[in-house]
């Protein structure tokens, strides 16, 4: 059962660090939300689970990618950065 009410961003986020504190990611692949667990800890595997069934597969994915698109923003705000501070310090080397 999904949470009835828009669920704050900042839930969405605690759910995600608990999530990777015991070892289990989510990021899209493929245009598709996808959960990986790598050495998972099985013990924090029934409240995680509570919580996916709590938030939803499509809140988190909204998040997910949101998360990602902004993230993606910043990197290409970095690389204009650089390549305009590359061509001052050439410039001043001149």
């Amino acid at each position: 059962m999904a949470y009835s009410d828009p669920m704050p961003d900042a839930y969405v986020a605690e759910f995600l660090d608990l999530a990777r504190s015991a070892n289990v990611t989510f990021d899209i692949t493929e245009d598709r939300l996808h959960m990986r667990m790598v050495r998972p800890n099985w013990s924090m595997w029934a409240p995680i689970r509570h919580l996916l069934d709590e938030i939803g597969h499509e809140r988190i994915e909204a998040f997910v990618r949101r998360e990602a698109a902004a993230r993606q923003a910043v990197e290409g705000w970095n690389e204009m950065s650089v390549e305009r501070l590359n061509a001052a310090a050439e410039v001043m080397r001149g």
